[in-house]
């Protein structure tokens, strides 16, 4: 039997989809016309009558609010008297969702939903759940669709800004509660500022985002608490992006700006002695007098929340982990939740969301397949779509093709990593540009996203040209060539670009070969070996690896750029750039441009930013920091044929983000 190479068995992957879209139209009722005026006579003066008393007028009724009404679940709790009735565990003022509060009308077509049902979810990473970290994340602010082009409150029941977008006023939800029944106040927000940003021990450089310019060297945010639910955030510049920091840039949630103090102040020197503490810094396996240490441990952030840390910690999130095993991990409504639908029912409607480990992504597919999955975001990916359309009867779900927020399988070649051969050929833009025209990103688009769902990108050059690209290496003296044919480095030593790469989400994994195969191709040796997706984090973090395929986010959000995957094609640059100078290695003059740019998008005003988005696309243009082999991918949902509010438009990842929606139909 022939064996057939890898681009030859993702071509022989195909795929048909149609879409329906209907619109509906309601009749506008026709105008009553107003009732003929009479004309009334004029009384004689010589016999003055007194004037009639006004009959008072016939109060309007307002609309009548629908009772509050909870799941049987927590209802029989209520009963037992384990929580306090709905009525005390709501805020003064909850949040109502309807059709375009979550996600716009467009994208979803809002049902009010039944209570009940558990969501089977999958995933092959042991400590990490990306589609329950999205449905769980909780902003104090909310950008509907994920854009930020309009923010609402979410945990915060409404801010304003200031004329000179310098001084922020948030107000809070009066009687909102922590998952154990505690309120969150203004002294949740002053601890979080005061007590962890503020100290030194637990946070040694306080946040750029924080900070005027949103740049290491700005002066801090300042905090006024005015009372238990009002509050006030300034800064000593223009920060016209600071809102929408709090929305959505980095998926950052709530947890660092609010922090339930009635719990996590237990293991702060603040509120409890030093030597009250060791005999926890001890059982925790921690140096003597590291309080510090044993804060983070006990602090549960954002990024925890699909790990056991958060067990019993207090959360407003709509469900709460509650076991976990070496199979699986169970999450459980949140009794507190402060969201309510149009009837009165406190959401989610979902009970239980259960979150099974498998041994890889290609079992996460045969769990689909087999009928054991009822809502999958992350891990679902064009590649797998001709198998899932399949099988949608027999394993009782429907595959949604949304678009991604992110470029899935983005080149990066990281220009510090510390050895001077490597670094004098990647720095070279001359090389950079060969390796962009090497890749055949048609090919790329038809063989990993079957050949639509995907484009090419417009803010670098795709042109493929393998010749112009073999005549550029020549050019900067990779002429040379071994026994195998692959070009020598300046040392005399075959030059190797080493993909470390994890299986993170399929369509990393044929991507990257192809990448391989392109550029050995014009005799340049690649390799691709894959790892855990711990392992990646822990070289990245240690500046060990020279080469990897990971997400960018640009150039979808003006908010993102320069953001976390500049690491990725310069560590060393963004640490000296987010350190302001005091650690890392300074950029060139070109990187240090585009740094300062990426902090100024999200500060300047909105007619201002434009101008900088030109420049940003200029540098990413000429200077090829990281080749993007297709942007605007789409990617697949999978969703129970019974579950309803299901996204049929928009971004998957905001689907996601509306999971206190989702309910089954039967």
């Amino acid at each position: 039997m022939n064996e057939i190479s890898r681009r030859d068995f993702l071509r022989m992957s195909a795929l048909a989809a149609a879409g329906v879209a209907a619109v509906a139209c309601a009749k506008t009722p026709e105008p009553t016309a107003p009732p003929k005026e009479e004309p009334t006579a004029t009384p004689k003066p010589k016999e003055p009558t007194a004037t009639p008393k006004p009959k008072e007028p016939t109060p309007t009724p307002e609309p009548e609010k629908p009772s509050v009404q909870e799941a049987p679940m927590l209802s029989d709790a209520a009963k037992a008297g384990t929580i306090p009735a709905l009525e005390e565990r709501l805020p003064k003022n909850p949040l109502v969702i309807r059709a375009g509060v979550v996600l716009s009308e467009d994208e979803l077509d809002f049902e009010i939903g039944k209570f009940g049902g558990r969501l089977r979810t999958v995933r092959a990473n042991p400590n990490w759940n990306p589609d329950v970290f999205v449905m769980n994340n909780e902003p104090v602010v909310w950008g509907p669709g994920i854009l930020g082009e309009n923010v609402t409150g979410n945990i915060f029941e409404s801010f304003e800004v200031s004329g000179d977008s310098k001084t922020f006023t948030f107000h809070m939800r009066e009687g909102l509660k922590w998952s154990d029944g505690e309120p969150v106040t203004t002294e949740d927000v002053a601890f979080a500022y005061e007590d962890v940003l503020m100290n030194e021990d637990l946070s040694p450089a306080f946040p750029s985002w924080l900070r005027s310019g949103n740049v290491a060297t700005g002066e801090p945010m300042k905090l006024e608490v005015l009372d238990e639910y009002t509050f006030r955030a300034s800064f000593d510049q223009l920060y016209g992006g600071f809102i929408v920091q709090l929305a959505i840039v980095g998926w950052r949630g709530y947890t660092d700006f609010v922090k339930p103090k009635h719990y996590v102040k237990q293991f702060h020197t603040t509120y409890t002695k030093l030597e009250d503490l060791e005999p926890l810094i001890q059982q925790e396996e921690l140096a003597k007098g590291e309080w510090w240490a044993l804060f983070h441990q006990k602090d549960h952030t954002n990024w925890e929340r699909t790990n056991s840390t958060s067990i019993d910690f207090p959360s407003v999130t709509p469900w709460l982990m509650v076991e976990e095993t070496p199979v699986a991990i169970t999450y459980e409504r949140n009794p507190y939740y402060f969201k309510l639908d149009e009837e009165g029912k406190q959401l989610p409607y979902i009970d239980t969301v259960y979150d099974k480990l498998v041994e890889n992504v290609e079992s996460i597919v045969m769990s689909v397949l087999a009928g054991e999955v009822d809502f999958l975001y992350e891990a679902g990916a064009m590649p797998s779509v001709p198998v899932y359309k399949e099988n949608e009867e027999k394993g009782g779900y429907n595959t949604v093709i949304l678009r991604s927020h992110t470029e899935p399988a983005t080149v990066y070649f990281n220009m510090t990593f510390e050895d001077d051969t490597w670094r004098q050929v990647v720095r070279d833009v001359r090389f950079r540009q060969a390796m962009n025209m090497s890749l055949n990103r048609k090919e790329i688009i038809d063989s990993v996203w079957l050949g639509f769902g995907a484009e090419l990108p417009e803010y670098i050059p795709s042109e493929y040209d393998p010749d112009k690209a073999e005549q550029l290496l020549d050019e900067i003296g990779l002429d040379k060539r071994d026994a195998e044919g692959f070009r020598l480095g300046p040392d005399g030593k075959t030059f190797v670009i080493p993909f470390e790469q994890p299986a993170r989400t399929p369509e990393m994994t044929p991507t990257c070969e192809l990448v391989v195969e392109y550029l050995n191709a014009v005799g340049v040796k690649t390799t691709m070996q894959t790892i855990a997706s711990s392992l990646r984090a822990e070289r990245s973090a240690a500046n060990q690896l020279k080469a990897t395929l990971e997400r960018n986010q640009q150039p979808l959000w003006w908010q993102r750029y320069g953001g976390w995957y500049s690491v990725e094609w310069g560590r060393l640059w963004w640490t000296w750039h987010t350190s302001g100078g005091e650690s890392g290695e300074e950029p060139p003059p070109e990187v240090k441009r585009f740094h300062d740019l990426s902090a100024q998008i999200r500060v300047v005003s909105p007619e201002q930013r434009q101008a900088v988005l030109k420049e940003i696309d200029k540098l990413k243009y000429e200077n090829i920091f990281f080749i993007t082999p297709v942007e605007k991918e789409r990617r697949p949902i999978i969703a129970s044929k019974k579950m309803g509010n299901v996204a049929h438009d928009g971004f998957s990842i905001a689907a996601c983000f509306a999971g206190e929606q989702l309910f089954y139909k039967e």
